[in-house]
């Protein structure tokens, strides 16, 4: 039997601002509350284990003030007391610790953890007082990084080398706000005591499908403590229908234990299963694998572990990067995914407004973008059918040395172990634009070529071999990756339609930013003061990225295989008040952008190619049926007066998985009018499939003034002109 005792109320913290905490011994066990020295702050209450940015400071998402919480380490205090009974295991968890910590129990250091999102524990079985109070100590600190590559810089930006794995913090581009870095610890802590036997939290459950996917055999295997020697327990799996509960496979496995810690191992078949899928290609069938301890009639622990079956595979080579689904090609039509540069401000219920509006804008795909979400998030994109690119903490400048690789590697390793059973989860990204800004491109070599990108690339494989991974995106020609990152008429200079000859394989970033609603904004002063001069021309910058973001998903919708498998648009929501690249501002209020993605993104739809002219007329279907004949009309009229100029209508055969292009315009068609355009998508019994809408669509718009160079790094955000 286990019991769970959870460590959130009652604790009590300080700032050691000279860091001389551990010199004087403050993780001592100590009731007196003064008795710290004169040198060191007063514990104080906290009423909530979460960032301390959200708990203390005044306005948690920009300011110079921030800098203070990462300038000296934070001390947790809390005192607990156990029952007194004999156990066989006692086990201390975190789930959540940024970013660095370390833990002292009665006095005694138990060890240091580094990262943020991977839960780690300690064993401290003969370090409690049974009976009495037990006093426990964490130091937490989050410092800040100084060392500046200044010889990289470009208009834009300097880069901080980040010798912490902590993904976006200190951006250096107006994405983390340069005076926060999250510091805290948050998540759950607690006790775990077993009387005898207890089943590790994480379960290492693989499975194989046949060729025709319709059978598995399963592979579980899970670690037990606190077994007595000699004894004998049986272990027990489940397979169940998480919709139904129908159990679909079970087996127990008896083994006699030879010490206190020991492996079980398990296999099973199940026949006739449900393959997990993407929403837009079916539906999101998830199973559950319930682990059961026992020792004669005595269940002494339990665990249950959501999992689902589905084949993911990638096809790579230099003309292609296609991903692949249940042996089906899939075509990606993903969003960017950062909802809050604090992890712990984020609920269950915020994810699933996210989400729920991932679905509806026709997104089938979510990539998050150099940071880790707490597992409530991936439990939901499993639930939903939503699929994930899930990318690791490194992003642009990091230290190149091979400790450095080592350490990221070893936080890396973490993440993947913690996650690895979602089935939504279906690419890993080890690094984001390895040296991104990097003259003499030695910075992505090292990464590239030698550490740790493929040392890296081997051990995840190794780890988890049914996954595709993306060694480092942004490195199209590279054959372990093969995405690009595109924003020309945005960050790269240029205009949007620069693109109209392009072809990329699968493109994982593009964007414009826009601020959000005048309304929101003014609710923060300090921003809106910052924007105040634009407010008149927000609906004009919102326009652009309308403009933009459309051009982009239409061009690689009639690119759809040829060669282009999907694309990421960047990003979904701004995090933080701010301008950014949302096409729902941090408050969930949509921007223009959006309408685009309405338009634009849905798995059936009908498109323009265009540039100042009229080239041609697709139809594109992304869904696993055929749509027999369809009809598409066209009519176009005077943008000023509504004069019809020409209205025509063709048939064509649609079938499943394609894009079709139905109509041609002869050179240079329409160049120099003011024409609207209307799309018309019918079934052969008349009823409307799909519609788009141009307005002016021989007239592209230029780039907004200021775009990219004028930037507030304290804000985090785009001043364009103000």
């Amino acid at each position: 039997m286990e019991t769970r005792i959870e460590l959130k109320q009652g604790w009590k913290i300080l700032q050691d601002v000279h860091d001389t905490g551990e010199k004087t011994g403050l993780y001592a066990a100590r009731e007196a509350d003064t008795s710290v020295g004169s040198q060191v702050s007063e514990w104080e209450e906290l009423e909530e284990l979460k960032h301390l940015q959200l708990i203390y400071a005044r306005q948690p998402y920009f300011g110079r003030e921030l800098r203070y919480f990462n300038q000296a380490p934070w001390w947790y205090k809390t005192e607990f007391e156990v029952p007194d009974q004999k156990v066989t295991d006692a086990v201390l968890k975190f789930t959540n610790v940024d970013y660095y910590g370390k833990v002292w129990i009665n006095g005694e250091f138990l060890g240091e953890h580094e990262g943020y999102s991977a839960p780690f524990s300690f064993n401290v079985k003969d370090k409690l007082v049974f009976g009495e109070k037990n006093y426990l100590i964490v130091k937490v600190s989050s410092p800040w990084d100084d060392e500046v590559e200044l010889d990289a810089q470009d208009s834009r930006t300097h880069l901080v080398k980040r010798n912490m794995v902590k993904g976006t913090y200190e951006h250096s581009d107006t994405f983390i706000q340069r005076d926060v870095n999250p510091v805290g610890i948050y998540g759950k802590v607690e006790l775990i005591l077993t009387e005898e036997g207890v089943l590790e939290d994480q379960t290492d459950l693989k499975y194989e499908l046949d060729p025709d996917v319709r059978k598995a055999d399963i592979y579980v295997e899970t670690e037990a403590r606190g077994l007595k020697s000699g004894e004998t327990y049986d272990f027990n799996v489940k397979i169940r229908e998480k919709e139904s509960g129908l159990i679909k496979a079970e087996k127990t496995v008896q083994i006699m234990a030879e010490k206190a810690e020991t492996g079980f191992k398990c296999e099973l078949k199940v026949e006739d299963v449900r393959l997990w899928s993407t929403w837009d290609h079916g539906y999101p069938w998830m199973y559950q694998a319930e682990l059961t301890l026992s020792r004669g009639k005595d269940i002494l622990s339990s665990r249950t572990t959501n999992f689902a079956f589905r084949d993911i595979q990638i096809e790579r080579n230099e003309k292609i990067t296609r991903f692949w689904l249940n042996n089906r090609k899939l075509y990606i039509r993903g969003t960017s995914y950062f909802p809050d540069c604090y992890i712990s401000a984020m609920t269950k219920e915020r994810y699933l407004r996210d989400l729920l509006n991932v679905k509806a804008a026709g997104f089938n795909l979510v990539r998050v973008h150099v940071h880790t979400e707490q597992e409530v998030f991936y439990d939901l994109c499993d639930e939903l059918g939503i699929a994930v690119f899930q990318d690791s903490e490194y992003n642009w400048t990091h230290p190149s040395t091979d400790e450095w690789a080592q350490r990221f590697a070893d936080v890396y390793r973490e993440n993947v172990k913690l996650l690895k059973h979602h089935p939504s989860l279906i690419c890993w990204i080890i690094m984001n634009e390895p040296g991104c800004i990097d003259p003499d491109g030695n910075v992505r070599r090292r990464f590239m070529e030698e550490n740790p990108g493929p040392a890296l690339y081997r051990e995840v494989q190794k780890m988890d071999p049914g996954r595709p991974i993306i060694k480092g995106s942004f490195c199209e020609d590279d054959l372990l990756s093969g995405d690009s990152h595109n924003y020309l008429g945005s960050l790269c200079g240029g205009e949007y339609a620069d693109i109209y000859e392009q072809t990329e394989k699968l493109n994982t970033e593009y964007g414009f930013d826009a601020p959000g609603s005048s309304e929101n904004l003014k609710t923060v002063p300090a921003v809106y003061h910052r924007l105040e001069k634009l407010v008149d021309d927000i609906p004009k910058i919102q326009e652009y990225q309308y403009k933009l973001l459309k051009y982009y998903t239409e061009h690689y919708r009639i690119q759809k295989y040829e060669p282009c498998s999907g694309y990421i648009q960047f990003m979904f929501i701004d995090l933080c008040p701010q301008s950014f690249y949302g096409l729902y501002d941090w408050w969930g209020i949509p921007k223009k952008g959006l309408q685009a993605i309405l338009e634009s993104n849905a798995p059936v739809g009908a498109f323009a190619k265009y540039k100042d002219y009229l080239d041609s007329l697709y139809i594109v279907n992304d869904t696993d049926g055929t749509l027999g004949e369809c009809e598409l009309t066209w009519i176009i009229t005077e943008t000023l007066n509504g004069e019809l100029v020409e209205k025509g209508s063709v048939k064509a055969e649609v079938p499943a998985d394609s894009r079709v292009m139905v109509k041609t315009f002869e050179k240079e068609y329409g160049k120099g009018q003011k024409w609207n355009l209307t799309l018309i998508l019918s079934d052969n019994n008349g009823k409307c499939m799909a519609k788009n809408t141009y307005q002016d669509i021989c007239t592209l718009l230029s780039r907004v003034d200021g775009h990219p160079d004028r930037m507030s790094h304290e804000f985090g955000m785009r001043l364009y002109w103000a």
